[in-house]
């Protein structure tokens, strides 16, 4: 036998086709179970590797899962991936991460990379700049399964799993009211998201079931930095009637508005309350202890891998399901 021996020679010592080979080796649920293992057991005793060059001239990465996320650096995201990574490997795929950088053109660009490689499927958070899915649906047409989490867009038909962001930020708006916080305001993203318009919603639904008056809102439209919390902060308290507490989207524009907010000579909580979405290690090494969001990456991940797999092994087709995940607070001693 070759000293690296192919699909072709694993068939020929079987005496099986080629194709029930490659599907035995990728776990194709078409394949008995009998005939997996034996084709299994005799790939491992002989050493049998993939050959990737071959596979690409097939014109296939069939053992290639594209996840798409807007920027690695948010914990949320570095999570999921860190997950998703982890449960791929057990099913013998291989992760591909693709950041946009929160850029729409690189969204796009990404999605034509995925296509031309014919990627097993594809998992997708989309960018801050995204504003229609044609980009998207063009996956559909290459036949190539496709998973939305967390930033979705909302006219795809494909399964979505998301967060329960607006009633997530109205309790926190709530354990705000009921510790006596009375002009709370919110630093949010573009609402041309559903997870920031969600959240904008929570908030503002929460104030009026509370006869509240005072809202004030500082919206960013770009990818999220710490000048912006600071900004954000600057904007909010130049009136006379200033906050008692913030809500803050992104741990990177709650780190923005401490730092703003120490500079104004202003205490948390003492003079004002603080609630931050996600977390961060960083978040740990600040006093007093900053009460948080906490949004499930683990189980998000899992069910958008479920349902992926769903798709890649023919087991259910035109899958459309949007599942919901709850998120919870993490109080500390920031309000």
């Amino acid at each position: 036998m070759n000293s690296r021996i192919t699909i072709k020679d694993i068939a020929r010592e079987l005496n099986i086709h080629h194709s029930t080979v490659s599907r035995a080796l990728r776990n194709d649920s078409r394949i008995k179970e009998t005939t997996r293992n034996r084709v299994v057991q005799f790939a491992n005793k002989h050493g049998y590797q993939i050959n990737m060059n071959a596979l690409q001239l097939r014109g296939g990465n069939k053992n290639v899962i594209a996840v798409i996320v807007p920027n690695i650096i948010h914990s949320f995201f570095s999570n999921i991936v860190g997950t998703l990574a982890d449960l791929a490997y057990q099913d013998n795929y291989t992760v591909s991460v693709f950041q946009s950088n929160e850029k729409f053109e690189r969204e796009s660009e990404i999605i034509d990379t995925v296509i031309r490689h014919n990627v097993a499927g594809v998992i997708a958070s989309v960018s801050m700049e995204t504003t229609e899915s044609l980009h998207l649906a063009k996956l559909m047409k290459y036949k190539i399964p496709l998973v939305q989490f967390d930033r979705v867009c909302d006219d795809l038909n494909v399964p979505k799993v998301i967060v329960n962001n607006s009633e997530i930020v109205s309790y926190a708006v709530e354990m705000l009211i009921n510790k006596g916080y009375r002009r709370i305001v919110h630093i949010s993203g573009t609402d041309r998201l559903n997870v920031y318009r969600d959240r904008q919603k929570g908030f503002t639904k929460s104030l009026d079931r509370n006869g509240i008056a005072y809202r004030k809102k500082y919206i960013i439209d770009k990818e999220f930095t710490l000048e912006d919390g600071k900004m954000a902060i600057s904007y909010l308290f130049e009136d006379f009637l200033k906050p008692d507490a913030v809500i803050c989207d992104s741990y990177i524009l709650l780190l923005g508005a401490i730092q703003k907010l120490r500079e104004m000579n202003l205490n948390i909580p003492g003079d004002v309350g603080i609630i931050g979405f996600g977390e961060s290690p960083s978040l740990q090494l600040i006093q007093p202890r900053i009460t948080s969001i906490s949004q499930p990456h683990g189980e998000v991940a899992k069910k958008s891998y479920e349902l992926l797999l769903k798709q890649i092994n023919g087991k259910e087709k035109g899958i459309t399901e949007c599942i919901t995940f709850s998120a919870k607070i993490i109080e500390g001693d920031s309000c």
